[in-house]
């Protein structure tokens, strides 16, 4: 190993050498494997994998997928309230869902991914042509949103930000797309960045300047591309065990004198009769008729061992492609006691992080147009588990927190015993001032009590009747 101290001129050389064998010599097999880079596939090439190869159109959509598979909520800080955060997502909820924000901007990341680039042309109408920019105070309506690749955006009209003390310096400021009229007549026109989200396919390093052109350094280049060798490597291993498959088991006959019939005139024709011959007498009666000096040898082609070369090439397409096994090709796991859970795991760990990445600012600047269209306040965007519970994992979790809660009953309950606490600390303690928000049933209803009528006039009243005189013969207690 070679090790050169920036600013010395001293080299230091190390490692291991074998002048006998060769190793780390002008013999070594190993100096002469360098990387190369392959051809850049052509977007013909990659559309012909993508329709053609279900595996191929699997590494393009199995991330898109599972990105917008569980979705995301919008979340208010400033409001506690299940009901009441509900209520105020709503408006955006019905926003989404009438511009199709999932289908739109799942398919934006698969074209992207593709193609290796693609933009999201926002359909809002304003009363301003497209080149200008987007005022999204005086939006009259917001209903579409169209997904276009990069191969309709003419790069290199592309008007780019020259002035390094702008914002947007290096960035495009208008883009060049390619409408497609009647008859097949295409229209470019400019369109405002405020009025586009791009999404870029795999980053390449800037200076590779001498392997891509400035367009793929711009947008990236397609998922395919990096793992293409080996999709045709493992589609040529398929193709071969097919061709196989036909010739499994193969019979041999052998002639004396082979060369010398071939020879002769017609030779080839009465071996030809001869051998047709020996098939039917071996279809009708189960047997061959063969001569002296005649053999029939019967040899079946072994598959032994084939099926754990095939699963090798599953898993370097899976580390190319960032797939785990069981979700690219629907297989389990190999190994004992393997149940994949891990890398399943794994695997949702990057989907995420590309949601936070890639999708999460595509979201907040279609909340943030939305919002001050309609003059509404901005909620967080709070991406759902992509790991769901299963009805057995859901009942044990639930079974946890009744035992859990059993358990805390019954020390509150000691503490109440021994004294230790009084009712209302415990009620306090885990419900504070819950239970006195609570509305109280309402009592059963009292009937009126109706007033007696007015009397009429010169009807005595029932102060003004006459007592009735004490009865002298009164009985004694």
């Amino acid at each position: 190993m070679h090790n050169k101290r920036r600013g010395s001129n001293r080299v230091r050389l190390d490692g291991w050498s074998n002048i006998i064998t060769g190793l780390a010599s002008a013999a070594d097999k190993r100096k002469y494997t360098k990387a190369t880079v392959s051809a850049i596939l052509t977007d013909d090439e990659l559309e012909a994998i993508y329709i053609d190869d279900g595996l191929g159109a699997r590494i393009i959509d199995a991330i898109p997928d599972d990105m917008f598979r569980q979705g995301w909520r919008f979340v208010f800080d400033d409001i506690a309230d299940e009901k009441k955060q509900q209520e105020k997502a709503q408006v955006y909820i019905d926003r989404f869902d009438n511009l199709k924000v999932k289908t739109k901007l799942n398919l934006a990341h698969k074209w992207a991914r593709l193609y290796g680039g693609a933009v999201i042309l926002l359909g809002a109408l304003d009363g301003q042509s497209l080149d200008k920019p987007l005022n999204p105070q005086r939006i009259r309506s917001f209903d579409t949103l169209r997904v276009i690749d990069r191969s309709d955006i003419a790069f290199f009209d592309l008007k780019f930000q020259l002035d390094p003390l702008q914002p947007r310096y290096g960035l495009p400021e208008w883009y060049p797309i390619q409408f497609e009229r009647a008859h097949g007549v295409q229209e470019t026109r400019f369109v405002h960045h405020s009025r586009i989200i791009e999404v870029h396919g795999k980053l390449v390093p800037e200076g590779a300047a001498g392997l891509l052109t400035r367009e793929q350094r711009y947008w990236g280049l397609s998922e395919l591309q990096r793992c293409a060798e080996r999709l045709g490597t493992l589609g040529g291993a398929f193709g071969s065990m097919g061709h196989l498959l036909f010739q499994v088991s193969v019979g041999k006959y052998k002639f004396k004198n082979l060369d010398d019939m071939l020879s002769a005139p017609n030779g080839g024709e009465l071996i030809e009769k001869r051998i047709a011959a020996m098939d039917v007498m071996q279809s009708v009666f189960r047997s061959l008729l063969l001569g002296e000096d005649d053999d029939f040898v019967r040899e079946n082609i072994q598959f032994s061992g084939v099926a754990e070369v095939i699963y090798q090439f599953f898993m370097l397409l899976s580390a190319d492609t960032g797939i785990p096994i069981t979700r690219l090709f629907g297989v389990s796991p190999a190994g004992l006691n393997s149940t994949g859970e891990s890398d399943q795991l794994n695997y949702y760990d990057v989907v995420a992080n590309r949601q936070e990445v890639e999708l999460a600012p595509i979201l907040r600047e279609l909340v943030h147009i939305i919002a001050a269209w309609q003059g509404i306040e901005e909620p967080n965007i709070v991406f759902n588990p992509l790991k769901q519970m299963t009805e057995k994992e859901k009942a044990e979790l639930e079974k946890l927190r009744e035992d859990a809660e059993l358990v805390k009953m019954q020390r509150y309950q000691g503490y109440v015993d021994m004294g230790v606490m009084e009712s209302y600390m415990v009620e306090h303690l885990e419900f504070g001032d819950a239970l006195h928000k609570i509305p109280m049933p309402e009592g059963p209803e009292v009937p009126a009590v109706e007033e007696a009528p007015e009397p009429e006039a010169g009807e005595p009243d029932d102060d003004d009747r006459e007592e009735p005189e004490e009865d002298g013969n009164e009985h004694k207690a």
